[in-house]
């Protein structure tokens, strides 16, 4: 039985805090399109991987936590908070993302957060 877009995108944020790169990559269509909006679009499956093996390779550990997901068709939206450990420093960011599936793959990925409160440039 196939998953609903809610599970997929659980299993997607389950895969972040288990720092699985190719977990994570399956859940992409080939054809994706990965925004964090502070910074610059990521388009297609090697410019996504390459992203986020960064952040992986950046923090020790990154687990979302989701606050709230709601789905309407083949769009799923969630608040979350992220927390990276990063050397000495740990960052909670709230985060808002929003997910565009199909045929049960993300298509489009878009977060909306506080580039400050990533970079330790603002107290939260």
């Amino acid at each position: 039985m196939s998953q609903t877009p809610d599970q997929i995108i659980r299993s997607f944020c389950e895969a972040w805090s288990q720092g699985d790169l190719d977990e994570i990559m399956v859940h992409f269509d080939e054809s994706a399109i990965y925004h964090n909006i502070p910074m610059e679009i990521q388009e297609g499956l090697e410019n996504i991987r390459g992203f986020i093996e960064g952040f992986l390779t950046m923090a020790s550990s990154i687990e979302f936590d989701i606050l709230h997901q709601v789905t309407e068709g083949d769009v799923v939206m969630n608040e979350r908070v992220d927390t990276l450990v990063m050397g000495e420093n740990t960052i909670a960011l709230p985060v808002m993302g929003i997910f565009e599936l199909e045929n049960g793959k993300i298509v489009k990925w878009r977060d909306y957060f506080d580039m400050g409160q990533l970079t330790g440039q603002q107290q939260s």
